[in-house]
């Protein structure tokens, strides 16, 4: 869909197809069963180019760049696109334009407006009032406070990612470097354009690590307004080194990588780390569209689901049962860190 932008939103967004080397460790887990095989079997289940390659393929990809172990394994997903942050944002500014779509920008919602059924007829804000037929809910870290009042229950917390940004030149890796998401070192790697070598940490899959987020955001009356402040996660030398040596195992010939500067960025994640899509199970005109650190890649797929939704009461093509939030409804969220990590929305798809 971001290929085709234009058919759906009336815009076109710059990209790059410059595929994904995915490096995982070789050794077997429990009973001898691999889950990368089985990752590789699952995509090709669902349509999606995702096949092994050998060392020799995978350092041809990256022009003899990377550091290749013969104990990991390398698949290569050649479909992937790379898009940056301000061409998508100026994308969809452009889109709000030509679609001729009213924005109340710089405004904060205050409270809910329900009708005598229970349904929200309006929502209060600092600008005054907005009527409406129907609300949809994509306020990610914050939803669980701004629909508190209404006695919903949503599950979302956020987990910070510190993001760091190494200065390159084009002898150190090439343009065309396929992103890598390297589980081995637990670090994904991007060049981007303006000779920037990105690089953050995967998102946490481990039951313990989900609930401690969940236990920070509970924790903070304040809501995501101060989870969300980048000045509650100042970066330690020692994270910094540690970052500083994934670049160095991984890309040898960088020598010692030059810091170009970072930020604390956010994951926005749910217990199961699935998606919380579709109508709300109490109030009937209000659908929710939260992507569990997924939402920005998802966003036209995301956006189209729910019109369909709002506007034919249905959706045509995608069953959104399991990401129902029902799923919640009266079952303590420990239920859901039980038994080990919860399964990723890639897997799924």
């Amino acid at each position: 869909m971001w290929k085709d932008l234009s058919q759906v939103w009336g815009v076109s967004v710059a990209w790059d197809q410059v595929g994904a080397i995915w490096i995982g460790s070789g050794a077997s887990s429990t009973g001898g069963v691999n889950p990368w095989r089985d990752l590789e079997s699952s995509m090709q289940g669902a349509g999606i180019d995702f096949d092994a390659i050998d060392q020799a393929e995978a350092n041809r990809l990256t022009s003899g760049k990377l550091r290749l172990d013969p104990e990991e394994l390398y698949f290569f997903e050649p479909e992937v696109l790379q898009l940056e942050a301000s061409d998508v944002l100026r994308t969809m500014q452009a889109a709000v334009a030509v679609n001729e779509v009213t924005l109340y920008e710089h405004t904060r919602v205050e409270d809910f407006i329900l009708d005598g059924c229970g349904a929200l007829c309006g929502v209060r804000t600092n600008h005054g009032e907005v009527r409406c037929d129907f609300v949809v809910n994509a306020a990610g870290g914050w939803s669980a406070d701004l629909f508190a009042p209404l006695g919903l229950h949503i599950p979302v917390a956020l987990e910070p990612v510190y993001a760091a940004n190494w200065l390159i030149s084009s002898s150190d890796l090439p343009e065309s470097l396929p992103i890598i998401a390297d589980y081995v070192n637990l670090a994904y790697f991007r060049r981007w354009r303006g000779s920037i070598l990105h690089m953050h940490q995967p998102r946490e899959r481990g039951s313990h690590k989900i609930a401690a987020s969940f236990g920070r955001s509970l924790m903070n009356p304040a809501g995501a307004d101060i989870i969300y402040d980048a000045g509650n996660y100042a970066v330690t030398q020692q994270q910094l080194a540690r970052y500083s040596e994934k670049v160095r195992d991984r890309f040898p010939g960088m020598g010692t990588p030059i810091y170009g500067g970072g930020y604390v960025s956010y994951f926005d994640i749910t217990p199961d780390l699935k998606f919380i899509l579709g109508p709300d199970d109490q109030i009937s005109n209000l659908f929710h569209c939260l992507g569990a650190g997924q939402a920005l890649k998802y966003a036209p797929i995301f956006g189209e689901l729910i019109a369909e939704l709002v506007s034919e009461g249905r959706t045509r093509d995608v069953d959104l049962g399991e990401f129902s939030v029902a799923r919640f409804a009266n079952k303590p969220l420990r239920e859901f860190w039980r038994g080990g990590s919860p399964r990723q929305n890639e897997k799924r798809l």
